[in-house]
């Protein structure tokens, strides 16, 4: 049969100092069972009233302690002041310490334990690279998280409705006016009560981008230096090196097709396509053209692989395309596949460099 009586030695022995990793482990069970709550209760009024074993009950309620702080102050003559306030200091450490220490050893362990118990209580989703994952949470929100993007939350989430997202992910916020939605990334927060919106933060990408499609969204960076109150179609895109944020009104069916395996695009700009493009087949896309704004693209792709969607690129605008494979790196992991956008012609000059002539 277990034996379910506290060591007093040994839990005496750990708040000394004196502990091994073993001892460690079951003073966190012991403060941690609430079956034992009673039993250290006890524990510990015991240990209070064993060192003021030799007070009388006026002065076990501390009032003592005032009239000795003015009897002090006010009657010892001034050449006695120093010693007397010695007397007195070690005197006040005595109580303080009957007092406060077997409050700390149960509070400031409790505390201890139960933050470390809920650091170990997160819950994490991921959508690995060319995937896409829906996911559900604790309080019935929905949503989907797009390739190479993370959600993380607490295991009290109903309590506490807090996501830290890394990527790119839609929510359908299930509404709750007393417990506000929050989306926390490196750099934004979001807050919301029930609505459907859009974010991309992707480490690796200079803008974080939100769109909301239904409801009211709360739009702030993480210093609170900048807000603003998103309405259903707005468009918000914040630039991490400057810290500001441009809005628009955008179609948000465009930015929310990826959960439906479209890449859409409306009359965007060639950079808005490049970067969609990275997230999408997981490249990386570098644009070396002027007057991007200029190249626009109307187009709705579903299966086509990369090289379809650069050819279509290629035959609608004025560019051209390199592409350059991955390779593997010395920790034996892959680099990304490279995209770089050119202007039409300057490819072949690119493509043709490494069979031209040295210069004697």
């Amino acid at each position: 049969m277990e034996n379910h009586r506290l060591d007093s030695e040994r839990l005496i022995s750990f708040y000394s100092g004196s502990y091994s990793e073993e001892d460690t482990d079951w003073v966190g069970s012991v403060f941690c069972d609430k079956e034992k709550e009673k039993e250290l209760r006890n524990f510990m009024s015991g240990q209070f009233s064993k060192l003021t074993s030799g007070e009388s009950e006026d002065k076990k309620n501390l009032d003592h302690i005032l009239h000795r702080i003015h009897y002090d102050i006010n009657t010892r003559e001034a050449s006695k002041r120093t010693v007397r306030s010695v007397r007195f200091f070690r005197f006040a450490v005595r109580i303080a310490g009957i007092i406060i220490l077997p409050l700390v050893l149960y509070w400031g362990l409790s505390g201890y334990f139960a933050m470390k118990s809920s650091r170990q209580a997160w819950v994490e989703i991921k959508a690995p690279a060319w995937t896409r994952a829906q996911f559900s949470l604790p309080d019935g929100t929905t949503g989907w998280l797009n390739s190479n993007s993370s959600v993380r939350y607490n295991q009290d989430f109903v309590n506490d409705r807090e996501i830290i997202l890394n990527g790119e992910a839609f929510f359908d916020v299930y509404k709750d006016k007393k417990r506000p939605f929050m989306v926390l990334t490196d750099n934004v927060m979001l807050k919301v009560t029930g609505t459907r919106f859009n974010v991309a933060s992707y480490d690796d990408e200079n803008d974080v981008e939100v769109v909301l499609e239904e409801g009211s969204l709360g739009f702030s960076d993480k210093e609170m230096r900048n807000s603003y109150a998103m309405k259903p179609n707005d468009l918000v895109l914040y630039n991490k090196d400057l810290g500001e944020f441009t809005t628009e009104v955008v179609q948000p069916q465009k930015y929310l097709s990826w959960k439906d395996g479209k890449l859409v695009f409306r009359n965007d700009p060639l950079d808005v396509i490049c970067r969609r493009l990275g997230r999408w087949y997981n490249v990386d896309v570098k644009v070396n053209v002027a007057s991007v704004e200029n190249l626009r693209l109307r187009a709705t792709f579903v299966d086509e692989n990369l090289e379809e969607v650069l050819e279509l690129l290629k035959r609608s605008l004025p560019i051209d395309y390199v592409i350059q494979n991955g390779s593997l790196k010395t920790d034996n992991s892959f680099s990304k596949k490279k995209i770089t956008i050119l202007p039409r012609n300057q490819s072949i000059r690119v493509k043709n460099q490494k069979n031209l002539p040295m210069k004697q």
